[in-house]
């Protein structure tokens, strides 16, 4: 029997034009379902299609990365586009959307503030549609895309409660990181990194073992033995058994954790 696994976060809608499909088979046949994601409309669009062609195992998501909050300070056109995308079934989260102060324009506080206006607006639809959030959180030196980021999740928090869910995406952050995220409920994925990088080690033996997701974020941060090579979402497994070596349970109760847990953060039937 194939061992099953999960990447909660893949994005077979960039860099694989020619052999998208190959490629996405080849994930089903090792076990491994996953999540292909949008970071604008018409990345969203061409996830939703190829996770309704590849069919059962792949969903989708739909959103506007931060990045896109360059132009205007709320993209009402692909907002309202992004939501018609997300009324399907097979799309499963909002995003991916968040903060990314890492490298900015000019005038960077009226850039923060037009990424803050474009993350509430994506908050208020995953509320309307009783969808979770998929967010991006990248910080300069000073951290302060991750204390900005705390702040507005822990507002809307207070307002609705249970109600918000989210995961924070290729997380590699400090454990002190971690604990303020895991206070408002949040969940985290573990990329490719982790394989050859020790930043997270901390986060990932310390975390509650129910919090935790598997990702790839294809085709970038391939992980070892990959690296300096195209990711794709099969080497998910990868991730999740190094995710497995790094804590104190069995690689049994851990492989089979991180896909219950995907499973369960985005809605999704029992593989």
């Amino acid at each position: 029997m194939v061992e099953q696994f999960f990447d909660a976060h893949t994005h077979l809608n960039l860099q694989f034009a020619d052999d998208w499909r190959e490629v996405g088979r080849r994930a089903l046949e090792a076990g491994a379902r996953f999540v292909n994601v949008g970071t604008d409309q018409a990345s969203s669009k061409r996830a939703l299609e190829q996770a309704e062609f590849l069919g059962d195992g792949v969903w989708a998501t739909a959103g506007l990365h931060p990045h896109d909050s360059n132009q205007t300070s709320v993209i009402a056109d692909d907002l309202a586009e992004v939501k018609e995308l997300a009324s399907s079934d097979r799309v499963v989260a909002i995003g991916e959307c968040g903060l990314d102060y890492f490298k900015l324009p000019e005038n960077s506080l009226r850039a923060k503030q037009r990424q803050r206006e474009l993350f509430v607006a994506q908050i208020e639809l995953a509320l309307s549609l009783n969808k979770p959030l998929m967010i991006h959180c990248r910080s300069n030196e000073s951290g302060d895309a991750h204390a900005d980021l705390e702040g507005i999740l822990a507002e809307h928090k207070r307002r609705v409660g249970d109600r918000l869910k989210f995961n924070l995406h290729f997380f590699t952050g400090d454990w002190v990181t971690a604990k303020r995220f895991l206070d408002l409920d949040g969940y985290f994925s573990f990329p490719g990194v982790i394989t050859f990088s020790t930043a997270a080690d901390e986060t990932i033996k310390n975390l509650s073992l129910d919090r935790m997701m598997s990702e790839t974020d294809a085709p970038f941060a391939s992980p070892a033995p990959f690296r300096g090579r195209r990711n794709e979402p099969a080497y998910v497994r990868l991730v999740a058994e190094h995710l497995a070596k790094l804590r104190s349970e069995s690689r049994e109760t851990v492989l089979t954790a991180l896909v219950a847990n995907a499973e369960k953060f985005f809605g999704l039937p029992q593989g």
